[in-house]
């Protein structure tokens, strides 16, 4: 009988090992799908793990090893609640012991011939239909063709796009856009004080021999060009204000403005890249990668059943890119990277339709090539992120308890870290489902961020509640290093009036506070920051952070250095609403007083200039070491090292009650330190700042 049941119980072992024992899978790019996905016979692709995982039922964790090699998506690996850790276990992704597996989403370009008539640039073909906004030769991103920057005689209309007239003043090769190759895919590019825009142009109309108009596309222009009747913009006719489409940066994206080393251009609909080499490449050996993907990771779960307790650790996610802006809706930025969409949509202030109540419906953000989605207890750790065409990594709505911690991210095209959203469902949450809430974002490197999107800061958390951004280094960003909230006071109880010109409901009434509350920024390094644009800051914020001081929003400890000189800008800025914060402890220094910039002035001697009046308020002062435009009040900055304790409160505001905000601002016991003690207080603050590299 006993040795009955020895044999019956080894049966059974038989059968339930399988199970048990599969804890660890394995793929290999020189695997195979039909493997069974041990380290001997691993699986060849990352869907056939997530498959192979729902086909498991067991208490104990599951890993998942990549072994080294690129492993390419044309569509996002998605996960949704099938694919969590159960019963307190996890589900890990992570790089096989000593290897570095590369999770990327392009396509190797490759055959380059010299372009017939033209030594210096070379071209290949693609599918035809395949679209991207990236190329990268030898691992190096390489700038679109573009224009001069104010290219001359260009002007923005409200109803005509955009006229031109031919003039020398221009590069003759690109001066006249009816010349142009493959137009419709050349893009209008503004940037303009914290903001940027991006317009597709649709067609080129001659309307005489030295002049025309370009057609943009809608409703991308609509959009871009909400703001009429701008004071600085003082014309006869009605034109763009100077947060709209007003004049042009420069136009990109095609073979007739591909005119240096370093450079290219694509026509996605036939199928043709362009490039012209640097002169120490060869195209013979040259390696050019065209990002194709859009995502890379997509873990979205739902309000009923969210995804959770997932880890990623030690991989690389390389080359993704964003065709949004490439279609009729553009890149039109409202700030940092939430843009406008949809027909007819007001700008954020709602200038031109005071009585459209629905804009922040009328609102997305960036995406990320990794999105997570009711997204609960998920780890993101020890992972590079490099050469991506949007967000890095993006919490949307409904992310709780993850961490981010000691990631390398480099080479972004927008942020590198979004935590929550801007949405109605993010800052007044349905239900605690649609919350989110305590994410820890710390330990990471950040840098060379804003790549393309210039308007975007190196981690932007919107409506969240106990969001910790702690211990991060940020380096080399367009904008702000931090942003944190939404609304300008605008979604807040009361609809604080934090925007110039706003009325009172235009975002609709709200009774409740926001989901914004008792978030911390702690103990970061930020260096090298508003690099490209101005009207930001290290740490930025806007709208109430909390119902009061005791559940407000904690900056403490942070390092902030190295601002361009030139660009205006608050170090600590607490913008439109700003209410309840606390800043103690930080550090400001090297970050001179910058400069409004709106342009370069016109060229009146051309057809066609745009107004001079903004270029001459480029010398005027802007910015301090705290500031802010219509800031609400109850602020107390304590015990921080700056040069200056003055305010820089570039737009105050009194209510229709008389009262003269920002109200009750307390500075106490902050230290001024001049340019000889700058470096030791930098010596001394840097011991208790540890911006971690993975």
């Amino acid at each position: 009988m006993k040795n009955k049941l020895r044999a019956y119980f080894y049966v059974i072992m038989l059968c339930v090992a399988p199970v048990y024992g599969l804890t660890n899978f394995w793929v290999s790019t020189t695997g195979d799908d039909d493997n069974d996905g041990t380290a001997s016979d691993p699986f060849l692709t990352l869907t056939r793990a997530r498959d192979a995982v729902r086909g498991v039922s067991s208490s104990e964790d599951i890993v998942i090893n990549l072994r080294g090699g690129d492993y390419r998506l044309t569509e996002p690996l998605s996960l949704d609640a099938r694919d969590s850790g159960t019963n307190g276990c996890r589900v890990t992704w992570q790089a096989a012991p000593g290897e570095t597996p590369v999770v990327c989403g392009s396509i190797v370009v490759s055959n380059w011939s010299q372009l017939p008539g033209n030594t210096n640039i070379y071209y290949a073909n693609i599918p035809a239909g395949t679209p991207s906004r990236q190329l990268y030769v030898n691992s190096n991103r390489v700038p679109r063709a573009a224009t001069s920057n104010y290219p001359v005689s260009f002007l923005p209309t409200e109803t005509q796009g955009i006229r031109y007239e031919v003039t020398s003043y221009n590069d003759p090769d690109w001066a006249d856009p009816a010349t142009w190759t493959n137009a419709a895919e050349v893009e209008a590019v503004l940037i303009t004080q914290w903001k940027m825009m991006i317009c597709g142009v649709e067609s080129v109309v001659v309307t005489g021999a030295q002049t025309g108009a370009l057609v943009m596309q809608q409703p991308a222009w609509s959009n871009a060009n909400c703001f009429y009747e701008n004071e600085l913009l003082n014309t006869n006719e009605a034109g763009p204000g100077i947060w709209s489409f007003w004049q042009v940066t420069r136009f990109e994206n095609s073979l007739s403005f591909l005119d240096e080393p370093g450079e290219w251009a694509i026509n996605s609909t036939d199928g043709v890249v362009y490039y012209w080499p640097q002169p120490t490449e060869d195209m013979a050996t040259a390696h050019v990668e065209l990002p194709i993907a859009e995502a890379l990771i997509q873990a979205y779960g739902t309000p009923e059943t969210p995804i959770e307790s997932i880890t990623f650790n030690g991989l690389t996610f390389r080359y993704a890119t964003w065709l949004r802006p490439s279609g009729n809706e553009g890149y039109v930025a409202d700030q940092s990277g939430v843009y406008l969409v949809g027909a007819n949509a007001p700008n954020f202030i709602g200038h031109i339709q005071p009585n459209i109540t629905n804009q922040p419906d009328r609102l997305a953000r960036t995406p990320g090539a990794l999105r997570f989605r009711h997204a609960v207890n998920m780890e993101v750790t020890s992972n590079v992120f490099e050469h991506l065409g949007a967000v890095a990594l993006d919490l949307e709505t409904g992310s709780k308890s993850n961490r981010v911690s000691h990631n390398r991210f480099t080479d972004i095209s927008s942020a590198a870290i979004q935590v929550g959203g801007v949405m109605e469902v993010d800052h007044h949450p349905p239900s605690h489902a649609y919350l989110s809430s305590d994410n820890l974002v710390e330990h990471n490197l950040i840098e060379l961020t804003g790549r393309d999107y210039v308007d975007t800061a190196g981690i932007f958390v919107g409506c969240t509640t106990r969001t910790t951004i702690r211990q991060n280094t940020i380096t080399n960003v367009p904008w702000s290093g931090i942003a944190l909230g939404w609304g300008w006071g605008l979604l807040d109880p009361g609809s604080y009036l934090g925007l110039p010109k706003a009325t009172p409901g235009m975002w609709g009434n709200y009774e409740h506070p926001t989901a914004t509350r008792a978030n911390k920024i702690l103990n970061n390094r930020i260096d090298t920051f508003l690099q490209v644009v101005w009207d930001g800051g290290a740490i930025y914020t806007t709208g109430f952070q909390g119902e009061s001081m005791d559940d407000g929003a904690l900056i403490a400890g942070n390092v902030a250095l190295n601002k361009r000189p030139d660009a205006g800008g608050n170090t600590f800025y607490t913008d439109g609403g700003t209410r309840y914060v606390t800043q103690i402890n930080n550090i400001s220094f090297n970050n001179p007083i910058g400069y409004f910039y709106l342009g370069e002035p016109p060229n009146l001697a051309a057809p066609l200039p745009y107004s001079p009046l903004p270029s001459l308020a480029n010398s005027w002062h802007y910015g301090d070491d705290t500031g802010g435009c219509r800031t609400y009040g109850d602020i107390d900055f304590t015990h921080n090292f700056w040069l200056n304790t003055n305010y820089f409160n570039i737009c105050g505001y009194t209510n229709s009650q008389g009262v003269v905000h920002p109200t009750r601002l307390q500075y106490r016991m902050n230290k001024m330190i001049s340019a000889l003690d700058e470096t030791s207080a930098f010596i001394t603050r840097q011991a208790g700042v540890q911006g971690a590299v993975p």
